[in-house]
């Protein structure tokens, strides 16, 4: 039986589509090179394995984009990007307040020490009996210990577990471990898993 149901946050519950648009129009820097830079495994992995704080990450993303577009705002730009927080996807989010009135939910993300602050500005910090940082716990899915870690905290065995994620190397590497998983491409299709898995009645 599932005792506890673990969400990914971005891309699941939280999207970034649309909240970036416009960069390249108003500050002269495309939004392509935010993503290039930002998210280079060697940029990125220190700050969600907790290695660098996200105020550092992002200062080094700033320093490269300055660097690489000195004709154009790259700090306005880079200011635009640092004061946006995504925006929650209403669908799945209905999912996960569902889920929450059966089971204890969890969240496990690749994220940097701004994760909280993000949780809070959304009003959703308070909805989690688990939030998995890994950025706090210094290493990232889809390392076993992210997901042995969080079966620690909650107390479960494996398959008392249920998690979903949008990216399939991360919902292989819980499965791996006896985790039930779901690969998220949409809120319906959760739901109808959830069901599947005893969690949610159709």
């Amino acid at each position: 039986m599932i005792k506890c149901v673990f969400f990914d946050f971005d891309d699941v519950i939280r999207t970034w589509e649309y909240q970036l648009d416009g960069l390249e129009e108003e500050f002269g820097v495309p939004l392509s090179a935010f993503r290039r830079v930002a998210f280079a495994s060697e940029i990125l992995e220190p700050a969600i394995t907790g290695q660098v704080s996200d105020e550092m990450w992002r200062e080094r993303v700033r320093q490269i984009l300055v660097t690489q577009f000195p004709d154009s705002d790259a700090d306005g730009a880079w200011q635009a990007w640092v004061s946006r927080h995504g925006v929650l996807i209403p669908e799945a989010l209905d999912v996960v307040k569902e889920t929450k009135s059966q089971v204890n939910i969890g969240m496990i993300s690749n994220a940097t020490s701004r994760l909280n602050s993000d949780l809070r500005h959304h009003g959703i910090f308070d909805l989690f009996d688990y939030v998995i940082n890994t950025s706090e716990i210094r290493v990232a899915k889809p390392a076993a210990q992210v997901y042995l870690h969080a079966l620690k905290a909650a107390d479960l065995r494996p398959e008392e577990a249920l998690f979903t994620d949008d990216k399939a190397v991360n919902v292989e590497a819980a499965t791996n471990l006896g985790i039930v998983g779901h690969v998220f491409t949409s809120a319906d299709g959760l739901r109808t898993a959830l069901v599947e898995a005893g969690v949610l009645r159709d």
